[in-house]
């Protein structure tokens, strides 16, 4: 039986797919009892308290050539770093192009500080 996340990243590239697995690998190491789910029509997988999408912490985009890590409540973040991107009124990503990438100092910062934000 294929894994949801699994089946939702086999249509895409190798690269992607590995990437997006990585990117997985580190939000489920700081939000291991998170509520994971696969959105298909939004592309995205993620992450939260529990299913509703006001739950959510944070979600996982896979792109053509590189993945999104996205914060809902990013504008509430600090980010010393200056880590964090977009232009809406809640909503910041990281965008991922290289493996290497996922270890960027900071990153996990906003994940921990994210899940306290959720309040787990």
């Amino acid at each position: 039986m294929t894994k949801p996340v699994e089946a939702f990243l086999a249509d895409y590239k190798p690269e992607v797919r590995d990437l997006t697995l990585k990117v997985r690998e580190l939000v489920r190491s700081i939000l291991p009892e998170a509520h994971e789910a696969v959105h298909t029509g939004y592309k995205t997988i993620t992450y939260g308290t529990g299913p509703r999408m006001s739950d959510e912490i944070c979600y996982i985009a896979p792109l053509a050539s590189s993945v999104n890590l996205g914060f809902n409540y990013g504008t509430q973040l600090p980010d010393p770093n200056g880590l964090l991107k977009g232009t809406g009124k809640l909503l910041r990503h990281i965008k991922f192009e290289t493996a290497t990438e996922v270890e960027t100092p900071g990153i996990s910062d906003l994940l921990e500080i994210a899940k306290n934000h959720g309040q787990f």
